[in-house]
């Protein structure tokens, strides 16, 4: 793949006009395809919940198809506990979120009434749910990385591309393009959410105006940092961002070295240095 820049393609590379092609893990034509729709279920139990046109009869009925998906959320978690440190930090994170998940269950079998309570937990599990399988996912495909050339300005507009669709809390970041932009080889499909990654961990941190500057100089590298006054001016890119849970930075660390690439996570501040 390449830039803007450059206006070659490697003949090994098929990319539509749009930039980055759509990529999934490896799995998830499979197992990753199931998961997620047993992670849109948990989503519109949240949903159902609040909606004031359906009965709590109706939730009810539902609640033995859930415990079913949890169960296959459950076993997807499970087969990763035997992975690499990140790997099964973020394993053994979704199952105690299963579990969680569970008990939601029996508190709503039990006080079907409750569900403004239920809503507001159902929020946060599918959020949890969520961004563990994504993680995993990500690790999944990091663990086998299909490197191309690319531009760096290409990665980020096409990381906010790629996101319009999906699941997760949108956030609009200030973009300070790369100039000259330059083009590296790594896998963009791994590079694209580490960014959304490191979106993540700093608003985690407290900072809400964010911004996301490519280098060329001294070495390729992102970084995403809080916005200053100066910044207002630069163009935006809506990003996707999954909820920042426990193990997220033991993956992202994992899925960093796995492209060859350094990180650093300091707080309010974070970056990523490419080979």
């Amino acid at each position: 793949m390449s830039s803007d820049s450059n206006g070659q393609k490697p003949d090994s590379t098929s990319i539509p006009p749009s930039g980055i092609a759509h990529r999934t893990s490896a799995r998830a034509p499979s197992a990753w395809g199931a998961v997620r729709d047993a992670l849109a279920a948990v989503h519109n139990l949240g949903a159902l919940l609040r909606s004031t046109s359906v009965q709590s009869r109706t939730i009810l009925d539902l609640v033995p198809e859930l415990r079913a998906g949890a169960e296959l959320l459950r076993l997807a978690f499970e087969r990763s506990l035997t992975g690499d440190v990140a790997t099964a930090q973020v394993a053994e994170h979704g199952v105690t979120t299963v579990n969680g998940f569970d008990a939601l269950l029996e508190a709503i079998a039990a006080k079907p009434d409750d569900r403004e309570v239920h809503a507001d937990r159902a929020a946060v599990l599918a959020d949890e749910l969520e961004a563990a399988a994504d993680l995993l996912a990500l690790l999944d495909r990091a663990a086998a990385p299909v490197a191309t050339e690319v531009g760096l300005d290409l990665v980020a507009r096409e990381a906010g591309r790629m996101s319009g669709t999906a699941r997760g809390r949108e956030m609009i970041v200030q973009f300070d393009e790369s100039n000259p932009d330059c083009v590296v080889t790594t896998d963009p499909y791994v590079l694209g959410p580490v960014l959304s990654l490191l979106v993540a961990s700093v608003n985690a941190a407290g900072v809400h105006a964010i911004v996301l500057r490519a280098r060329s100089s001294p070495r390729a590298h992102f970084l995403v940092e809080a916005a200053r006054l100066e910044d207002a001016a630069l163009p935006t890119l809506s990003l996707r961002v999954t909820r920042w849970i426990p193990p997220s930075d033991a993956a992202l660390r994992r899925i960093s070295e796995q492209i060859g690439a350094t990180l650093e996570v300091a707080g309010k501040r974070g970056s990523i240095v490419l080979a």
